[in-house]
């Protein structure tokens, strides 16, 4: 079976991943924390001319407050800007999981949120 060209994975990846959309965080890693809003990622680089074709965020970034107790956050996933369509799978969040407790935030530094078409 043939697969896609690089040229088409950078620019189908372009389109796909687009300023504005929003990262979820997830306490199970197979559904949406209702404790941690969604954070909005500004802007994200050109996706690389590489086999997988990459895509990271530009700047840094950080969560909204936590408002529970006590959580911990175990993966994060992409999704469109009105945080209604999901488009990458949940992936564990580097370094393991994460406590939070009420006003923590998940901080992200430039080109840590690196999303990729295989």
């Amino acid at each position: 079976m043939a697969g896609f060209t690089t040229a088409f994975s950078r620019t189908t990846l372009d389109a796909a991943i687009v300023d504005g959309d929003v990262i979820r965080y997830s306490e199970n890693g197979s559904s949406a924390s209702t404790h941690v809003a969604a954070t909005s990622i500004a802007a994200w680089t050109a996706a690389t001319n590489a086999d997988p074709a990459h895509r990271v965020n530009t700047g840094a970034v950080d969560s909204a407050d936590c408002d529970a107790d006590t959580i911990t956050i175990s993966h994060f996933s992409v999704w469109d800007s009105t945080s209604t369509t999901q488009k990458t799978d949940w992936v564990a969040l580097g370094g393991g999981s994460r406590v939070l407790m009420t006003g923590d935030k998940i901080s992200w530094a430039a080109s840590a949120i690196d999303v990729t078409m295989t």
